[in-house]
């Protein structure tokens, strides 16, 4: 997969994540997905913007920490540990992608 196509997909995943948030029922879990669709649909703008910047060649890096935090929070809160542990392995999926189509 290329660059554009993960970046075209990610911001489909961004929608998505906002749309969701629109019906959560729970303000904090809607706040966070919010966030969270916010976040990818920069990230795909800034890829597809400009696709061969140091910022799009290393923004597999963000999709690491956020794995990593969502892993360190599934460890330590009971109430989070499903959601955290799914957004831990999509992150790392996110990162794998991104990783493979920047180089």
């Amino acid at each position: 997969m290329n660059t554009r196509a993960v970046a075209v997909a990610r911001a489909g995943w961004g929608t998505a994540l906002l749309a969701v948030a629109r019906v959560v029922e729970e303000d904090q879990a809607a706040a966070v997905l919010a966030a969270l669709g916010v976040r990818h649909v920069v990230q795909a703008a800034v890829t597809l913007r400009w696709p061969h910047s140091a910022a799009t060649r290393r923004a597999w890096l963000v999709d690491c920490a956020h794995s990593l935090s969502m892993l360190g929070l599934a460890g330590v809160s009971r109430r989070w540990r499903g959601p955290a542990a799914a957004g831990a392995v999509t992150a790392a999926a996110w990162a794998a992608a991104s990783r493979t189509a920047s180089k």
